[in-house]
């Protein structure tokens, strides 16, 4: 995401759209819908890993405290994807994505490699949501099934949502 007014209005328009997705939109209680760790890994590239790790913690106190109900909830399964942010992109595209502070995308990566990019955070994600949510009190089959059914929906969000904030893709 290029450091710009508009990809910043976007940001904050995914933010609202994942508030009403999480107040108003309900498909199943097996399905939590999350574009949240795409949010995270279309920050800058030349962000610092603590400045994106700020980013996360911000955006999901507010995800948190309009929309969950449970407190650190968000924020707690998206701090480690700012962590690993920097990490599965060297690991995917490569190092020099990073070095030169290019933008992923299906233009210049593919759609493989972004599918990838998106779907190693997503996963960390929804495995610590998940695991949180159900602290205990679910059982584990209720759980795999959960974390199946919301990968399969939450990637295709993701995948939109980084198709929508990455500039390249846009032209």
């Amino acid at each position: 995401m290029k450091t710009n007014v508009n990809s910043w209005a976007l940001y904050l328009l995914f933010m609202a759209v994942q508030l009403v997705m999480t107040n108003y939109l309900h498909l199943s209680q097996f399905v939590t819908l999350s574009i949240l760790p795409a949010l995270i890994m279309c920050l800058p590239l030349s962000f610092a890993p603590w400045v994106a790790m700020l980013f996360a913690f911000a955006t999901g106190l507010t995800v948190d405290f309009f929309a969950e109900g449970v407190i650190g909830l968000n924020t707690v399964a998206l701090l480690p994807v700012a962590a690993i942010r920097l990490p599965v992109i060297s690991l995917v595209i490569g190092s020099d994505a990073i070095e030169r502070g290019m933008d992923f995308n299906f233009k210049k990566n593919g759609p493989a490699k972004v599918t990838m990019v998106t779907f190693i955070p997503l996963f960390v994600f929804l495995f610590i949501y998940i695991a949180a949510d159900g602290a205990g009190m679910r059982p584990f089959w209720f759980n795999c099934a959960r974390f199946a059914a919301s990968l399969a929906v939450d990637l295709f969000l993701c995948l939109m949502v980084v198709k929508t904030l990455n500039p390249d893709d846009r032209r």
